[in-house]
């Protein structure tokens, strides 16, 4: 793209113009905004039309929509790790590659981290540092494979800077697709924040039809498994760290032992000096 104020081309990457340093968006959110990328996703969207139609379900798609259109973007944590990230008004949850810099955590000797970079940085290039990683959820609830503490985060502190994703982006590069290092992802799979319903339509119109029930929406939306690789749901990529005052609310089971009691004291403490809720499953 050009530069809206002195027309130099930017790079992919850039926040700024390298020229001028006129701000030029978020790159995860200009990527979704590329033509290519929105024509293919409504052709999946019409596609998914067609379906339900035939399926004499279209209006459960329309309503399903509707419903994600409410959704939120949720990440779960363990407790000592949660009560890290609400410490202080001076403390950030960082990105996977930012909190390795650091030396605030060293990344597991598992196919999931050793293969993730060549995955972000196909997805992201040059920017894969900058994504913090989320899902879509319609009740609050997170993936449990996670960690057992559901952060919800505030949509006005996100929606700006986030985008949606197919599926786990780890899953479709390397299971799915067979996407080789260096390769362009196929588009149509992603989305801007405010066009998550439309991914939606397009990924699951097949798990809908004239007697599902919106109860179950959140279930078609998020389907917890028994490990990572069998978690299904709708990736979200936000641009850059998360303070605890981009923290809507934090949902978790009772503490259990003197010392989980003892922290979750603590995180609650914590919470109450911004004015967020922590809920007892």
């Amino acid at each position: 793209m050009g530069c809206a104020s002195c027309g130099t081309p930017v790079p992919v990457a850039s926040r700024n113009c390298p020229v001028c340093q006129t701000d030029v968006g978020f790159p995860n959110v200009r990527a979704a905004q590329e033509t290519k990328e929105r024509a293919a996703l409504g052709e999946r969207v019409e596609d998914a039309r067609v379906s339900a139609r035939a399926r004499k379900c279209e209006a459960v798609l329309d309503d399903f929509s509707n419903a994600v259109l409410r959704s939120k973007a949720v990440t779960c944590r363990s407790l000592s790790t949660l009560l890290g990230l609400v410490s202080s008004d001076n403390a950030l949850y960082n990105s996977f590659y930012r909190q390795i810099e650091s030396g605030a955590r060293l990344p597991e000797d598992s196919p999931w981290d050793r293969g993730r970079t060549a995955v972000d940085g196909t997805l992201f290039p040059n920017y894969h540092t900058d994504i913090v990683f989320a899902a879509l959820s319609l009740d609050n609830r997170g993936l449990a494979n996670f960690g057992k503490y559901t952060i919800v985060l505030k949509e006005d502190m996100i929606a700006h800077r986030a985008t949606v994703f197919e599926e786990n982006s780890f899953i479709f590069c390397q299971k799915k697709h067979h996407i080789v290092v260096g390769d362009s992802i196929p588009p149509g799979y992603r989305a801007l924040w405010l066009e998550r319903a439309r991914l939606a339509m397009a990924k699951l119109h097949s798990r809908l039809d004239a007697k599902t029930s919106p109860d179950i929406y959140s279930q078609i939306l998020m389907k917890q498994g028994h490990d990572p690789a069998e978690d299904d749901f709708i990736e979200v990529h936000i641009f850059g760290p998360i303070h605890r005052r981009a923290i809507e609310r934090v949902i978790g089971p009772k503490p259990i032992g003197r010392e989980e009691r003892a922290l979750w004291q603590s995180l609650k403490r914590k919470l109450d000096e911004v004015g967020v809720p922590l809920e007892v499953l």
